[in-house]
């Protein structure tokens, strides 16, 4: 999922938290107006509103820990978008195998030498740094020779 998708995500899920809070509210005020003996018991509207904000809650963090399972799981190399379904499916179990499961982070070293075999095709100029194609004779930044 790239990052644009996550931005998208994260719009459309404030919307909805923000619409399923709002109706809660409405839904307790409305209770709250009931004359109905059955609420006198519970507060009326300030339980039911209090009840739905309880969910809405757990359903943030329930959201939160599926997508700190995916930008973990991208960032240790393995897939994301797995964990994160995953993570969305089974809530603190999930994240629970997660952190069982879940491989070390790379090393500086690891990253830059992973970086480093994808362009197999480059080397370095001793005299400026930077990257050349293996064949070249020449720099084509500094001009240094290189014997054969």
């Amino acid at each position: 999922m790239t990052l644009r998708a996550m931005k998208y995500l994260n719009k459309f899920l404030g919307i909805g938290l923000v619409a399923l809070l709002m109706a809660s509210m409405f839904a307790g005020t409305a209770l709250a107006q009931d004359e109905i003996d059955q609420w006198d018991w519970a507060g009326g509207g300030l339980f039911a509103g209090m009840a739905c904000l309880f969910w809405v809650v757990m359903l943030i963090i329930w959201i939160a820990i599926g997508v700190w399972m995916y930008k973990d799981a991208e960032k240790r190399g393995k897939s994301g978008a797995l964990w994160l379904i995953i993570g969305l499916l089974l809530g603190i179990i999930g994240l629970i195998v997660w952190l069982i499961v879940r491989p070390p982070e790379p090393s500086f070293y690891e990253k830059r030498q992973g970086k480093q075999e994808e362009g197999d095709d480059r080397r370095r100029c001793p005299e400026c740094g930077r990257n050349i194609p293996f064949d070249a004779s020449v720099c084509p930044y500094c001009g240094k020779r290189f014997g054969e």
